[in-house]
């Protein structure tokens, strides 16, 4: 039997970053935007959006509970027209309703309230949905504390869009 040599491997590591016109940032774009034109008009909104965007077609689909109305497909395309994009020729689609009563009733008043606790003997009154918490970690690799790959793939993507903003790279897309 051989005995295995010991491979030393370097490690590279690496980072991605898109910009403004990627699906998923496009899609994150409209979802952020639809969220906040309903906390304009009303700061107590709901707002549970998941957007799909394919060649030729956007849909935006979940829950929004809110006073305010919002004109979604209005909203889609401000976000194309922003990022670079005509909203010609795009099909959209929407299935948004108001967020079911059982969540809505966990959420706008919490357990402890609605088991009958006093308002003085609790700090806050409203439920949990179902959000998650998003953990990061700091590093020392750089100013940002972030690791390089990932600054240098965002200040690639930030210089390449304003390259395509201010038209001194021709023909290039949002995406």
């Amino acid at each position: 039997m051989h005995e295995r040599e010991e491979i030393h491997m370097r490690k590279f590591y690496t980072a991605e970053a898109v910009t403004e016109g990627h699906p998923d940032k496009l899609c994150d774009q409209i979802a952020d935007a639809i969220l906040d034109v309903c906390l304009k008009q009303d700061e107590q909104s709901r707002v549970a959006c998941e957007v799909l965007a394919t060649k030729g077609t956007i849909i935006v689909a979940g829950e929004i509970t809110s006073t305010y109305e919002p004109d979604v497909f209005a909203v889609v395309r401000k976000v194309l027209s922003d990022v670079g994009y005509s909203s010609e020729g795009i099909a959209m689609d929407t299935f948004v309703h108001r967020q079911s009563p059982d969540i809505a009733g966990a959420v706008d008043t919490s357990k402890e309230r609605r088991e009958g606790v006093s308002d003085n003997q609790i700090d806050w009154f409203q439920g949990a949905g179902d959000q998650g918490v998003m953990i990061g970690y700091a590093c020392d690799e750089t100013k940002q504390l972030m690791p390089m790959p990932v600054v240098l793939a965002n200040r690639i993507v930030r210089e390449l869009s304003a390259c395509r903003q201010s038209s001194y790279i021709q023909g290039i897309l949002p995406d």
